[in-house]
């Protein structure tokens, strides 16, 4: 299980902060430059309740949109989105509530210049500092690492990747020592960084010595069991966060490891999932988004059936697929056909891979850009899939996953989606490891979804949409 609070949560109260400075000093600027210096205190104290509405609604868009992960806020585009988001949020809340009070809480220029000077400061700020910032000796989050084998190595490389922010940094790897030997000494080093072997009794005096926010329990040994080292229990309410490697791994690479699953497992997968809690809401962002979606797109959709009639003027717009859904009911997919017609006479259902020359040259542009997925809005609509979830698989394909990976058909406990979190972070897979990474991605997003996490999704899937390319990450 991974913990409910973890110190990298932490770092969101100092991005928030930071925010809510930007649209502070934003709000004093608008308000000096709209009156005399005689209206200033007047104006902002009499308008307290719009200041407030207005602050709280970025905020909060912010947070929501996950403007305040760390290891997302350096993506351009990302960061231009939440951006974009964010202030539509708090206007039309801004606009919500006037209507509701009847009156104007900020005027019009003083709102624009406010959340001009905002996005002036916060996005300087996001772009130029923020990385420096918590880059800085000052938020190094130093970490120890219990155990020397190879599970413990690649919780190091985890920890030290570019992506985590802000900065870990490795200080020992702890190995254990004989119950007759006393003290804790040097043995040896790994990658630079040196091994420290101690009795479990001394463990934490150690780590306590060394000063470290963070241990990972890096070996399959019971010196890093948790539940049989009152020692480690200890370290946390020392102020130490202590993580296995499957909640590592979980936090800051977001999936589920596999090889830590079992029906236990599972089960709290199941219990701690907001999953049950969320599908009514779901239903309805997908109705009202495919609605508007096909309202929208229905010229897309019209020049890019052209598009394919022109380019092979005998073959069918659309392809329709068997799918297994939500529970394992098949239902039939449609998609702007990207293949040749004859493109499985041979092989019979097998993955498509990223340079499937199987795929026509118009049905390359169409996938790079998710074009062909447009159809896919009336299986939404007709409550066969939702715009997020776990992407369907045929039923041969799953028949045979199904025999090689364990648990594999617990992805069909959510509805399937347009697109996933699998899909933007692991983008193609043609072979049973891809399929193992990817349920792993399925069921981290089973375990956590929700709402934000759905907005956060859709919002990176995006920058594949307008870029052809899948957003930073691991």
């Amino acid at each position: 299980m991974v913990p409910a609070r973890s110190h990298i949560k932490g770092q969101v109260a100092w991005l928030a902060a930071l925010d809510v400075a930007c649209l502070a000093t934003g709000c004093a600027i608008a308000a000096m430059t709209r009156f005399a210096p005689a209206e200033w205190g007047e104006y902002i104290t009499g308008h307290l309740d719009g200041w407030l509405i207005l602050i709280g609604g970025v905020v909060i868009a912010n947070y929501v949109a996950g403007g305040y992960r760390l290891q997302a806020i350096y993506s351009r585009f990302n960061l231009v989105v939440t951006w974009f988001f964010s202030l539509m949020f708090a206007t039309v809340i801004l606009s919500v509530t006037s209507y509701g009070w009847f009156r104007l809480l900020l005027g019009r220029g003083v709102l624009f210049l406010s959340l001009t000077w905002y996005s002036v400061l916060s996005l300087a700020l996001k772009l130029f500092v923020y990385r420096a910032l918590f880059r800085s000796e000052w938020f190094v989050c130093r970490c120890a690492i219990i155990g020397t084998g190879e599970r413990a190595r690649e919780m190091k490389a985890i920890l030290e990747s570019k992506w985590v922010l802000p900065v870990h940094r490795v200080v020992a790897f702890l190995a254990k020592r004989g119950a007759g030997e006393g003290g804790a000494e040097a043995s040896g080093s790994i990658e630079g960084v040196p091994v420290l072997a101690c009795r479990e009794e001394e463990m934490d005096g150690l780590l306590i010595g060394l000063g470290v926010d963070l241990v990972v329990m890096g070996s399959e040994d019971s010196f890093q069991n948790v539940a049989a080292n009152p020692q480690l229990r200890r370290l946390r309410f020392q102020g130490v966060e202590v993580l296995t490697t499957s909640a590592v791994v979980e936090i800051y690479c977001g999936r589920t490891p596999l090889e830590a699953l079992n029906e236990a497992y599972l089960t709290d997968l199941v219990l701690v999932s907001g999953g049950p809690g969320v599908a009514q809401w779901k239903r309805l962002a997908d109705v009202l988004v495919s609605l508007a979606a096909l309202a929208v797109l229905a010229p897309v959709f019209v020049m890019i059936a052209a598009a394919i009639k022109v380019a092979e003027p005998g073959a069918p717009v659309l392809y329709a697929q068997e799918r297994v859904g939500r529970f394992g009911r098949v239902f039939r997919i449609h998609k702007f056909r990207t293949m040749r017609p004859d493109a499985e006479a041979v092989t019979g259902p097998v993955w498509a891979g990223r340079d499937d020359p199987r795929v026509t040259p118009l049905g390359r542009f169409l996938r790079r850009f998710r074009l062909d997925e447009i159809p896919q809005f009336v299986n939404v609509l007709r409550g066969e899939m939702s715009l997020v979830g776990p992407r369907p698989e045929r039923p041969e394909i799953v028949q045979e996953l199904e025999s090689l990976i364990p648990y594999f058909r617990e992805r069909e406990n959510v509805m399937p989606g347009l697109t996933g979190w699998a899909q933007i972070r692991y983008p193609y897979g043609q072979t049973t490891e891809d399929a193992v990474r990817k349920l792993e991605y399925d069921l981290y997003y089973i375990k956590h979804m929700s709402l934000a996490m759905d907005l956060q999704i859709v919002l990176s899937t995006l920058r594949i949409i307008f870029l052809g390319v899948p957003s930073e990450g691991r």
